[in-house]
């Protein structure tokens, strides 16, 4: 859908809301939602009718305007609206069930990721994969409605996604991000500050990241290390607390390479993996829906320069996780 005027029409005639994002939030997933939220408010919609639903937000990103606005519970009995957000794998979205309540009339998704896994039926699709971040498309989308009185908060997320899901500006970093950006802090945004709070980490977070700068190793300028279950305090064992994201910005800051896999082990005898790569010849994204076609991941998908993957596994001796990362290596090096 390019009409905005027919998006904003949709969204206009409803009254109640929920929205949702993907499992394990980070910061574009979650300052998304936050900035939808505003525009719902700008918009004239009641905030007691508008559900945003993060059960989990990690410490890392508690800088992000939450209170009164996330919701661990939908206790609303129906919905005229659902938005997804940064998500269009059906199997990745925090709060699924509650998708199959609706018919995809009521649906609307708006996401940058490219195509991986079971796609959410909807009839409002916004999807646009060369964009930065979800936020960035929120922006183009509605930016322009917005009024004085809510502005700066909702620019201030849009630049919070911006700035997580580049790392910092250093990932997949377009020309209408920097614009968009620029027009943040001509909206009395700091955007040096959001940069300086995203790479803020709490104490859990540094214990990981050395837990894994201690087992990194390095092969042909691809670096991969791991994180496992017995690192973890039981409330991170599903991980949805853990910043994963942080993790890998510490490991980039601290670690020259072209090329990054780190492997940390959930609850559920899987292995998520997270890849980042500034190698212009090495699609990411292409790697893991090959990967799931062959049965080797169970799901997994992303960006050129940015992607994750889900791996069943039965154990998680050193041996057995070198030869996910001999592998991958492998599937790199070849392209």
């Amino acid at each position: 859908m390019n009409n905005r005027e027919n998006l904003v029409d949709i969204i206009s005639q409803a009254e109640t809301f929920l929205i949702l994002t993907h499992v394990r939030p980070d910061g574009d997933a979650i300052s998304s939602s936050v900035a939808m939220f505003y525009f719902l408010v700008d918009l004239g919609k009641k905030p007691e009718n508008i559900e945003v639903f993060i059960p989990y937000v990690s410490k890392d990103l508690s800088f992000i305007d939450k209170e009164n606005i996330l919701t661990n519970e939908c206790t609303l009995k129906e919905y005229d609206l659902v938005i997804v957000l940064d998500c269009s794998d059906n199997s990745m979205v925090e709060g699924r069930e509650f998708l199959e309540k609706f018919s995809p009339k009521q649906c609307i998704l708006i996401d940058h990721h490219e195509e991986s896994g079971k796609k959410i039926k909807t009839d409002y699709p916004v999807i646009d994969t060369s964009a930065s971040s979800c936020t960035s498309i929120i922006y183009r989308e509605f930016s322009m409605y917005m009024s004085e009185q809510n502005r700066e908060s909702f620019n201030r997320c849009i630049a919070i996604g911006i700035i997580s899901d580049t790392i910092g500006l250093t990932l997949n970093v377009t020309e209408e991000c920097k614009e968009i950006l620029s027009c943040c802090k001509e909206n009395g945004v700091d955007v040096q500050k959001i940069a300086q709070q995203l790479k803020n980490i709490d104490e859990r977070t540094q214990i990981l990241t050395n837990k894994a700068l201690e087992r990194l190793f390095l092969k042909q300028r691809i670096a991969c290390s791991y994180i496992l279950q017995s690192d973890l305090k039981p409330d991170e064992y599903d991980l949805k607390i853990v910043n994963h994201k942080a993790i890998i910005r510490q490991i980039l800051d601290s670690v020259y390479c072209d090329t990054l896999i780190l492997l940390i082990e959930n609850d559920n005898h899987e292995i998520k993996g997270s890849m980042r790569t500034n190698e212009s010849n090495v699609d990411l994204n292409q790697i893991c829906v090959s990967m799931v076609e062959q049965g080797y991941f169970v799901k997994g998908g992303g960006h050129s320069n940015s992607a994750g993957f889900t791996k069943d596994i039965d154990d998680t001796e050193p041996k057995k996780l070198k030869s996910i990362f001999e592998h991958l290596i492998k599937v790199i090096l070849r392209k």
